[in-house]
């Protein structure tokens, strides 16, 4: 995994949090961060292949709009992985996040530790599916026959009546 001081952050915050965020950071040793004003300048900033990862935190104030407002991942159709910061995390703003392709959805108030978790994590997924050593979770093999189970008759547990 790469380490996190030569990690390229791309955030995606308004003043406060952003600085809030830069804070949490600097704690990590993120020492590379760009700060942008919209989704679309990160998007632009991930498609020239800049960036490690982005983190876009939303505003109080989009959570309280009746429809939520679905902003894809910046980093969608690079491989890029994001992560989506929220005041509060929901499960509808979980379905939400991985809809639009969020590696995750993360509480805005985390500890700067804990912060660290979900980085160090999208970043190995990057990392593993890049290599190609993911796999699919299970084999199925074509060479195993099908057979009754008429001859195992005897071998199954006795009902109790």
């Amino acid at each position: 995994m790469k380490s996190l001081e030569r990690v390229h952050v791309v955030l995606v915050a308004g003043k406060d949090q952003g600085l809030q965020l830069a804070v949490h950071l600097c704690r990590i040793r993120v020492t590379r961060a760009t700060f942008v004003a919209d989704v679309d300048e990160a998007r632009s900033l991930c498609l020239a292949g800049g960036p490690d990862l982005c983190l876009v935190a939303i505003d109080d104030c989009i959570l309280d709009a009746a429809p939520l407002p679905e902003i894809d991942a910046p980093g969608r159709t690079t491989g890029v992985p994001s992560l989506l910061l929220a005041a509060v995390v929901t499960p509808y703003l979980r379905r939400m996040a991985w809809r639009c392709g969020y590696s995750a959805a993360i509480p805005a108030g985390i500890a700067p530790q804990m912060l660290a978790r979900p980085i160090c994590a999208a970043l190995q997924r990057r990392r593993t599916a890049r290599t190609g050593r993911m796999g699919p979770p299970f084999v199925i093999h074509a060479g195993i026959s099908r057979r009754s189970t008429a001859g195992f008759a005897d071998f199954r547990k006795a009902k109790p009546h």
